[in-house]
């Protein structure tokens, strides 16, 4: 039976499978935030032909979103390029928007829901003068919430233009500085490159775009996108598979920015569930390196992230996704605060829901 993840590398199986099992996997990519993914596969290896018109309607649809997206994304870096015009601060695209203007295999039908940026904090005030001026607002949040982002978080408040209704998420760092890992940013803004066509972007070093996008991953609460986090980390991994360079210098940065946890989780499962190409040695030096991850912690995020990885029903959460979700959630919260705080904020958070919960209540 061909798994969604099969699909992603063997995608010519595709039109030899019946309706149902087509139907199913269509549905499980778009839940996964995929499926315009898919479809780039497919027309990049010349299989549309090959395809139903029912199917192909259901790409087609998935290709504009994506276009669509990736044409907001490019308008929205430009805004945001005519904000700062002349102001002297470096803008270093993160995430999806490095990987448009890199123009990277896994951007190709990469669906983008914002813009997020890494700037200089010291220039935070100055920076949300000049965004407020050209329509960006902070977005409607609790005090708590306000006092959250700009305290403990490792990013200003969402800001939302106010005609296009975009997000823009403006970072100082890349974990929170309530977080048991604490990189110094400073290393990412020294090593960032120049985009050739955009000499006012820069965007992170490529050991360090493959570094951001492990904590996203493995040390983020939102595992709802998550095979497309994982996919995205392949698509790095194999675009830079040849580069001696990049794997000699992978395993001192991460040492460098003590980030070795969630970059051993990057090479492990890409290679355990995408079966990646990482050379022989790195796993093995990771293992032992006294800051990753211990025996009982890789023997329990084993199951909760192949279960994380593997979509299941698209209509319905499952009861072990569920609990995998769950526990990972508790753990993202846990790595990222110290107890005391977390359990405020929890207990905030949750006092919060229940009161929201209760005016919000129909009798029936």
């Amino acid at each position: 039976m061909v798994t969604l993840v099969q699909l992603f590398f063997q995608p010519e199986r595709f039109a030899h499978l019946e309706p149902a099992r087509q139907d199913l996997l269509l549905r499980q990519a778009r839940r996964a935030g995929l499926l315009g993914r898919l479809e780039a596969i497919f027309r990049e290896q010349g299989l549309l032909d090959h395809l139903s018109p029912r199917v192909n309607n259901h790409l087609t649809s998935a290709r504009m979103l994506a276009l669509e997206d990736r044409r907001m994304l490019l308008w929205e870096v430009n805004r945001v390029q005519r904000a700062l015009w002349r102001s002297g601060l470096e803008v270093i695209l993160l995430k999806g928007a490095a990987y448009v203007f890199l123009d990277l295999p896994m951007s190709r039908g990469r669906h983008v829901s914002d813009l997020d940026i890494l700037m200089d904090p010291q220039a935070f005030p100055r920076i949300e003068t000049l965004m407020a001026q050209h329509g960006w607002q902070p977005a409607t949040l609790h005090p708590y919430d306000q006092r959250y982002y700009r305290e403990w978080m490792h990013e200003l408040p969402p800001l939302r233009h106010r005609q296009r209704m975009t997000e823009l998420d403006i970072h100082h760092t890349i974990l929170p500085k309530t977080s048991r890992l604490r990189p110094d940013p400073r290393l990412l803004f020294e090593a960032a490159r120049i985009l050739p066509d955009h000499p006012d972007l820069k965007t992170l070093a490529p050991t360090d775009l493959v570094i951001h996008a492990a904590v996203h991953l493995f040390y983020d609460s939102d595992f709802d996108k998550g095979l497309r986090g994982l996919l995205d980390l392949d698509g790095l991994f194999r675009h830079w598979a040849t580069d001696t360079t990049f794997w000699s210098l992978l395993l001192p940065r991460a040492q460098a920015l003590d980030l070795i946890r969630p970059v051993y989780y990057a090479l492990h499962f890409c290679k355990k569930l995408l079966a990646t190409p990482i050379p022989d040695g790195i796993l093995e030096a990771m293992e032992h390196e006294p800051r990753g991850p211990g025996l009982l912690a890789r023997t329990l995020m084993n199951p909760l992230i192949a279960r994380i990885m593997t979509p299941g029903n698209p209509d319905r959460l499952e009861f072990t996704s569920w609990l995998a979700w769950s526990l990972l959630y508790v753990r993202s919260h846990w790595l990222r605060m110290p107890p005391g705080m977390l359990i405020s904020h929890l207990t905030r958070k949750g006092l919060r829901r229940w009161r929201f919960d209760v005016r919000n209540r129909r009798i029936v």
